[in-house]
């Protein structure tokens, strides 16, 4: 199946066909996956990428075939769809979370820790535009071409504004690492 294109494996998954399912999925679902739990990370309902990638796929099968037939860049319509609904967990989580805060019912957040804090410290501090951005291509693996469908924007916009969301995270990296050389020696 590995010459099969992603069309061709989601027209077969969508009538049943379990291997084109697990193709589709061993050439998607991880960068899908990825993009989800990175745009839920901070809410409530951060451990739930898997369930919303998941959801689409299962939402894909019920799709009428003409809907699934007309799909011209897969890779582009899944990570639309995992989007939308990532979008869509964060309000609800985002609602939740609000009433637990009004009643205290607030769980602990663990804070996380690891190498790369500052570099997604520095991605959050982005505006969402520029953060969309970084997660579609990094995270989700894919092309401005990709993107411009994804956002129903203009590529060379896409890739101008991507150019800037890149000099603004390194320019906050820059501004930290200096912050954090100008605290070392010191004594309190």
């Amino acid at each position: 199946m590995n010459t099969t294109s992603d069309q061709d494996l989601l027209r077969l998954m969508h009538r049943g066909d379990q291997a084109a399912a697990r193709e589709l999925w061993s050439r998607l679902g991880g960068r899908l996956t990825a993009l989800a739990a990175t745009m839920l990370r901070h809410s409530p309902g951060a451990s739930l990428g898997p369930d919303v990638v998941q959801g689409v796929f299962l939402k894909v099968l019920r799709l009428p075939s003409r809907d699934v037939n007309s799909v011209a860049d897969v890779a582009a319509w899944l990570t639309t769809l995992v989007r939308r609904d990532a979008i869509d967990m964060l309000r609800k989580t985002s609602r939740g979370a609000t009433r637990e805060i009004m009643s205290g019912d607030t769980p602990g957040v663990a804070a996380s820790a690891g190498p790369d804090d500052d570099l997604l410290r520095a991605i959050d501090a982005l505006d969402e535009h520029q953060r969309d951005l970084i997660q579609l291509k990094h995270v989700a693996g894919l092309t401005f071409d990709q993107i411009s469908l994804v956002l129903d924007e203009n590529r060379e916009t896409l890739a101008s504004r991507y150019r800037v969301a890149l000099q603004r995270v390194r320019q906050i990296m820059s501004e930290r690492v200096g912050a954090a050389r100008a605290g070392v020696g010191r004594t309190s």
